[in-house]
């Protein structure tokens, strides 16, 4: 009499991360394979130990980058060191984001798999339905946050033209550009303070060539009180003080008066940007790997640590870049209109300008990492979008919509992830367009 067979050996989830992390694209996921659980014992078990683990791997990885980027202010003395086990082992953010993604993989699988035990079969709707209740997880995340992440999980989207995705990057950044110089209350606060830091263009220049492309006046005492602020060169102070109320353009002295030269600018933009994103890219590209691949970092380390390295270089040259070419094409609309080849200073032109720098800087990025930037920037177009309709009083406001379309994505997520239906992918995609952010 032959003995029975052995049931099949559970695999983590975790597992089918990392072995996803290094399957070739041909390979495919054999979802039927995944075992039924017996009982209801079993189910919980699965579904706390998979939740546990969770929370400890989202904790980790975003406890890292928070310890490294504070680090980074230590070293710059901009903080304390006494904060720093605070910083890794009290951080409320960490223990959100935790939470958030230990919750949601608890309530996913425990309901898929509860309704795969109660119906005895494996049906594309369990994933509906545990994707939209696991959604509510977005609940531990802050208000502002909640708005991010909803829009993030409604922007997945699958990029079918060449270089779609940086066609997508190149459209949102124009709007997010735009919203930069003219609009800067339609983005969200901390984006544009991050903007301004990387852009290191002064923002009073930015509010002066604001108020001139509306018409507004502006005084020799505003561009004066401007220039002073920067080092100014004494081109520059002699231009701010002759300038008329009206001018033409707020001129290149006024935007750059530590410098004359367009170029000298343009060089130092792109040296700067470059040094001053090395640590928090090298965090982002680092922190994950050692968290989530530190076996294959423990196998082939050379091959891992040379990767990642030119993907931080890659990184930085992406922004560099994006930032100098930005600098540029300002400079030369300023130029042209100083040389008599063109007049006037619309809007719009800051929407082209947004578009070639990011179209044309993206492609230093890998082809993977082009589509999470599409899919990072998007949202923000789309909160800026949004709230310059809402100024115009073209747009309503819905109290707690972004937890109603995080549930709503996640399972409509779930299941084309299930199915890989193309229509409900695109589905997604459309209705991002029609956040009604509170």
């Amino acid at each position: 009499m032959t003995a029975p067979e052995a049931p099949p050996k559970r695999v983590s989830s975790y597992q089918r991360l990392k072995d996803k992390l290094v399957r070739v694209n041909s390979e495919k996921i054999d979802r039927s394979a995944w075992p039924l659980p017996k009982d209801q014992k079993e189910l919980w078990q699965h579904a706390t130990k998979g939740g546990t683990r969770a929370f400890v791997l989202a904790y980790g990885v975003r406890a890292g980058i928070n310890f490294c980027l504070y680090l980074l202010r230590v070293f710059r003395k901009k903080a304390p060191l006494s904060h720093i086990f605070a910083i890794l082992f009290k951080n409320l953010d960490a223990l959100r984001f935790g939470a958030m993604i230990g919750s949601f993989t608890f309530l996913w699988k425990l309901i898929n798999n509860g309704l795969r035990l109660y119906r005895q079969k494996d049906d594309r709707w369990h994933g509906f339905v545990a994707g939209a209740v696991a959604g509510l997880s977005i609940l531990f995340e802050k208000r502002e946050r909640r708005v991010e992440m909803a829009q993030q999980l409604f922007a997945r989207d699958i990029f079918y033209m060449k270089n779609g995705d940086a066609l997508l990057f190149g459209l949102t950044c124009a709007q997010v550009m735009y919203g930069y110089t003219m609009q800067p209350a339609s983005l969200p606060p901390d984006f544009y303070s991050f903007m301004i830091k990387a852009a290191r263009c002064p923002e009073p220049s930015l509010k002066l060539n604001c108020k001139n492309i509306r018409g507004l006046p502006i005084s020799t005492d505003e561009f004066v009180s401007v220039v002073q602020k920067y080092r100014p060169t004494a081109r520059s102070l002699q231009m701010a003080r002759t300038l008329p109320v009206h001018p033409d353009i707020v001129p290149c002295e006024v935007i750059h008066p530590w410098l004359d030269s367009c170029n000298a600018v343009a060089l130092e933009r792109f040296t700067k940007v470059f040094k001053s994103m090395m640590p928090v890219y090298g965090t982002l590209h680092f922190v994950p790997m050692i968290v989530l691949r530190n076996k294959h970092l423990k196998k082939e380390p050379v091959k891992m640590l040379s990767k990642t390295t030119i993907a931080t270089l890659k990184s930085g040259a992406f922004l560099a870049t994006f930032v100098t070419l930005y600098q540029y094409q300002v400079c030369g609309h300023r130029n042209l209109i100083n040389a008599g080849l063109i007049s006037g200073n619309s809007k719009y032109l800051y929407y082209l300008f947004g578009f070639v720098c990011s179209y044309t800087s993206i492609f230093w990025e890998d082809k993977r990492r082009r589509g999470e930037l599409a899919l990072y920037v998007l949202p923000k177009a789309i909160y800026s979008f949004y709230n310059i309709l809402y100024q115009k009083k073209m747009m309503i406001r819905i109290p707690h919509f972004e937890v109603f379309m995080t549930s709503v994505a996640m399972g409509t997520l779930m299941v084309s992830k299930r199915k890989k239906n193309q229509k409900i992918i695109i589905l997604c995609s459309c209705c991002s367009l029609l956040f009604f952010l509170p």
